[in-house]
């Protein structure tokens, strides 16, 4: 008997945690965890603008001393092409990370094809950011 009481305590103690793994998260704390991920993905998405700033501007100067200098300018774009690749990059992480975040606010099979969206866009703007890097590299973006 003894033995029995404790199976059924099993199983209710299991139900119990099982139930709280399906249940939606506190709507006030999604939207905590979402403004913060906002949050960090415009702080990468900043710097990694500030990074293709520079690239920009140090192509510029090096344009204008070979003009002073009359020499051709030089042709390497790869720098700013890579640069622009990590700002589109730094977005898509972003979107992707947010969008997970605000998955959050639902259960069970809806937020898996939350997230499952989520992760297909992700994959989008990633296969995108790419091939205009590609193009970019190749001269022809």
């Amino acid at each position: 008997m003894k033995t029995r009481k404790i199976n059924v305590l099993a199983i209710a103690v299991a139900a119990v945690v099982l139930s709280a793994c399906n249940q939606d998260k506190d709507p006030v704390k999604v939207r905590e965890d979402v403004a913060k991920t906002q949050a960090e993905g415009k702080k990468d998405v900043a710097s990694a603008q500030a990074d293709l700033d520079k690239q920009r501007a140090e192509a510029t100067a090096d344009a204008a001393k070979a003009k002073n200098e009359g020499t051709p300018p030089p042709r390497d774009m790869s720098k700013i092409a890579d640069a622009q690749y990590d700002v589109d990059k730094a977005k898509a992480d972003a979107d992707y990370d947010t969008a997970k975040a605000a998955c959050e606010s639902k259960s069970g099979d809806a937020q898996k094809a939350c997230k499952d969206q989520a992760k297909a866009k992700y994959d989008a703007d990633i296969a995108a950011a790419k091939a205009r890097n590609d193009a970019r590299q190749h001269g022809s973006g």
